[in-house]
């Protein structure tokens, strides 16, 4: 089966979209997913100027369509989530980017995180929002996948239900292979995988050591706690061929660790797929 292994362009911190474009190629694959918004979560610190927002005059998202090019790098798909889907404004915010993304990227497939909702009424509105982000997604032909995070989205059961509630055909998972036991405790990933692959369109690789919201997230095959094996036979029993995104977070505490060393992680990780049977 070819499958499409990419990497999360976050993978390349504060360097931003421009330099994994023309890093990535060196790692040893040639997709990237592409972030449309900074990032300052757990230690990692992406400024907004690192990245191309929905909010990029022509020039800028034309320029760098064409470094992309230049680069014979292709976008597997955009991660258009960090709105409060619970309002009115962060729905048309993650709509704004699902069309840029769209627009200048061709995608099919994009990333976003499903809220945190408060109490009951909170959960209604998101459902009700996910649904309208379906429509506008499915209307450019795209496909939304939520992330593995905290809430209604955090272990199979919860995803299970939610997508029962949504019941969209363009609202689908984005299975977070080191996301599960950070927000899980005792949780086996795979096993949470296995519930819910029929219901996955993208997924994000990433290795930990299990604990509970331990920030731990090395190249892959050094934390030890994800078997990418099974991961990889337990989706190609179901026909998925990716996107599968390489998403490296890095260590808590350790100091900013460079484009150098970013790099070499990747690789590293990308070695360490191929070794599970990924590029075969």
């Amino acid at each position: 089966m070819a499958r499409v292994l990419s990497c999360f362009s976050n993978c390349y911190g504060p360097s931003g979209v421009w330099a994994a474009v023309e890093n990535i190629r060196a790692a040893g694959i040639d997709h990237l997913e592409l972030a449309l918004r900074g990032h300052n979560f757990g230690g990692l610190v992406i400024p907004e100027s690192a990245v191309v927002t929905e909010k990029a005059d022509d020039a800028t998202a034309g320029a760098f369509c064409d470094h992309l090019r230049k680069h014979g790098v292709k976008v597997s798909g955009c991660n258009v989530g960090g709105a409060d889907i619970r309002t009115e404004d962060g729905v048309a915010l993650t709509e704004r980017r699902i069309r840029f993304a769209a627009r200048w990227f061709g995608v099919s497939v994009v990333v976003s995180g499903a809220g945190q909702p408060a109490d009951a009424a909170e959960r209604r509105a998101i459902v009700e929002h996910l649904r309208r982000i379906g429509d506008t997604a499915g209307s450019v032909g795209i496909t939304v996948a939520l992330e593995t995070h905290k809430g209604p989205t955090q272990n199979a059961r919860s995803m299970l239900a939610l997508m029962d509630e949504v019941d969209h055909p363009q609202v689908r998972l984005n299975f977070d292979t080191g996301n599960i036991a950070y927000y899980n405790e005792a949780t086996n990933p795979v096993d949470e995988l296995d519930l819910v692959k029929h219901l996955v369109r993208n997924v994000h690789l990433k290795d930990n050591r299990g604990g509970l919201e331990d920030w731990y997230f090395p190249a892959l095959g050094e934390g030890g706690a994800v078997d990418f094996v099974r991961v990889r036979e337990i989706l190609d029993g179901v026909g998925f061929s990716g996107p599968y995104t390489i998403e490296l977070e890095g260590i808590g505490g350790e100091p900013e660790p460079g484009l150098e060393e970013r790099q070499a992680r990747i690789a590293r990780s990308v070695e360490h797929l191929r070794s599970c049977g990924y590029l075969a």
